[in-house]
């Protein structure tokens, strides 16, 4: 070995052992979540809420300019004006008979001049009140439509939250049964040596296990797909570890559907912010039948004008007007329809909403019911489906039973778990689609996100 080739391997060598000795990054352990954090995760980052809360912000500067309307408007000019020839005056005498008439200019021929006026309007028939009261209950309603979307925002983390807490569960189920067709594939083969049964029990098995196997894959692929739409609804990197805790939704639901939904019409945002919006239409309804009448103003101000030929060129002024659009057209006519239609829509919508939350209530009211009832009779099964099975392998082993059996069995087991597993995370998700029915999803939250609660 040459010496180059002596140096080269030892520092390639020195090379390896050194990136060995350094230090390896710990992976980031999962973020560990309850539901309440959850909750609050979203309430922070969920690009629909934080959109919601920009449209807030948009009402407000609307009520803004609406009261504006109440205030003097204050107005300035400044111009330059140049004439080719200066405004001149021509005055003929009548006191002697063919004199030649007198010319004298008004004004120069290059000249400065401004303008300051205030402006306050005086009455317009109450278009401008009407605006502003319109300004008023928009901002209502936008802050009640941020209240509902930030419920059905919270509704869908709870719905995901328990998505992802099923699935976990499905995935411990066919791993389950992977072990269990595993360890029925063993007892097969060993039979099938010592020549108590036949082949065809080792292939139904073989199979079995195969198609058990490819069921673990796909639970695993629908825990990776459900936690990253989990991470997005939070905020979160879609590639984000996330590990959540078991979890019940711990609340008072009332018992009778009449009750519920009688406290749904009272605190839903949407049905809240659809009788702002009737109100609202009506002051734009007012507005627009003020176009048909008058304005009355009044203005003051001050002007000066650049002219050697005036004794003053300052000048104060006051003005108490009126400004009426006697013909515009059948504008006027046409924008009153518009707002009376507008409004009329808006009742509809609101007859709408309100049998849509009647129904939600019901919905998510006999869902509970229904999901419980799953509960009871699914749990009671398990057990007996673990029974069944047990009884089956023990009469396979001593050849008093079929492994057709045994695999039925087993596949028995896998249905009444998946089935229980369904029917809790089912009865989960249905109390918290009855929360979100009443209005009253928001209870689950951390108390900083209830703030603005109805």
């Amino acid at each position: 070995m040459t010496s180059g080739r002596l140096k080269a391997l030892l520092l390639a060598g020195w090379l390896l052992w050194g990136a060995a000795a350094l230090p390896v990054p710990a992976q980031e352990p999962p973020r560990r979540l309850n539901l309440k954090e959850a909750l609050r995760l979203a309430a922070k980052a969920n690009p629909a809420l934080q959109l919601s809360r920009l449209e807030e912000l948009i009402a407000d500067q609307e009520v803004v300019r609406a009261r504006s309307g109440f205030l003097p408007q204050v107005k300035s000019e400044v111009s330059q004006t140049i004439f080719d020839n200066p405004t001149k005056m021509k005055v003929t005498s009548t006191a002697i008979p063919g004199a030649p008439p007198v010319v004298f200019p008004m004004t120069d021929r290059n000249f400065w001049s401004t303008k300051v006026a205030v402006e306050q309007l005086l009455f317009d028939f109450w278009a401008t009140p009407s605006r502003y009261q319109a300004a008023v209950l928009g901002k209502e309603a936008t802050r009640l439509d941020s209240l509902q979307t930030r419920d059905n925002i919270f509704l869908g983390v709870c719905q995901g939250y328990f998505k992802v807490l099923r699935a976990e569960k499905m995935v411990n189920v066919a791993r389950q049964e992977v072990v269990q067709l595993k360890e029925h594939l063993r007892v097969a083969r060993d039979l099938y040596d010592h020549g108590v049964a036949t082949y065809n029990d080792v292939l139904q098995a073989e199979v079995a296990s195969a198609d058990a196997a490819q069921r673990l894959i796909t639970a695993n692929n629908d825990v990776i797909n459900l936690k990253s739409a989990m991470n997005k609804v939070l905020g979160l990197p879609i590639a984000h570890h996330l590990s959540l805790e078991e979890e019940k939704v711990q609340a008072d639901l009332p018992g009778r559907l009449e009750e519920a939904t009688d406290a749904a019409r009272r605190r839903r945002s949407d049905l809240k912010s659809a009788v702002s919006r009737i109100q609202q239409g009506e002051k734009a309804v007012t507005q627009a039948r003020a176009r048909h009448f008058p304005l009355f103003y009044f203005q003051g101000g001050h002007t000066y004008q650049q002219n050697a030929f005036t004794l003053h060129d300052h000048q104060y002024f006051a003005i108490f007007g009126m400004r009426w659009s006697l013909f515009t057209g059948l504008d006027t006519r046409a924008q009153v329809r518009q707002a009376q239609e507008r409004l009329n829509q808006l009742k509809v919508r609101h007859r709408d909403l309100d049998e849509q939350v009647r129904l939600d209530v019901q919905t998510a009211h006999l869902a509970v019911q229904e999901t419980g009832e799953r509960i009871r009779v699914t749990e009671k099964a398990v057990t007996q489906a673990e029974e069944n099975l047990r009884l089956n392998e023990e009469r396979y082993k001593e050849q008093v039973g079929t492994a057709t059996e045994v695999i039925d069995a087993q596949t028995l087991l896998t249905k009444t778990r998946v089935n229980y597993f369904n029917a809790l995370y089912d009865h989960q998700m249905a109390k918290a689609q009855m929360l979100w029915a009443l209005g009253a999803i928001h209870s689950l939250a951390p108390a900083d996100n209830r703030s603005n609660a109805p």
